[in-house]
């Protein structure tokens, strides 16, 4: 029995038994190594899954407060992921044009303003990513 039923306890539990209870029984070293990533996008899910609307929050708040001019992005206050993740989408948008704006006017502190944004985006991905990145790319 799962005593903290969030989605995150959830898959870290499926995690835990992939790779105590299923990867030790396996000989297969091709199908190991499929475990391995399964385990590592379950424990990726269940980090993003404790923190994603948080954290898309705190960034539209710097998005916005980066876009400064730009109207408003409305909102209802709903923490649905859907909602918060179209608010995010238009707050990117607002940043980006602003960046965009900012580059092209030649306003270097407003540029380095907006890398320093950017960079904590970065960060905060590679965060939820926990060291994994996708093949090939």
């Amino acid at each position: 029995m799962i005593a903290k039923p969030t989605t995150e306890q959830i898959l870290n539990d499926c995690s835990r038994q992939l790779t105590e209870v299923v990867l030790p029984a396996l000989t297969d070293e091709t199908v190991q190594v499929a475990v391995m990533m399964m385990d590592l996008v379950l424990r990726n899910a269940a980090k993003r899954a404790a923190h994603e609307i948080a954290w898309m929050t705190d960034e539209i708040s710097e998005l916005e407060a980066y876009a400064g001019g730009s109207p408003p992005i409305a909102t209802d206050g709903s923490l649905h992921l859907d909602n918060v993740v179209e608010r995010y989408r238009r707050a990117s948008e607002a940043f980006s044009r602003a960046m965009e704006d900012a580059v092209a006017a030649g306003d270097e502190e407003r540029t380095r303003r907006g890398a320093e944004v950017m960079a904590h985006r970065v960060e905060r991905e590679q965060e939820v990513m926990c060291g994994w990145s996708p093949v090939g790319r």
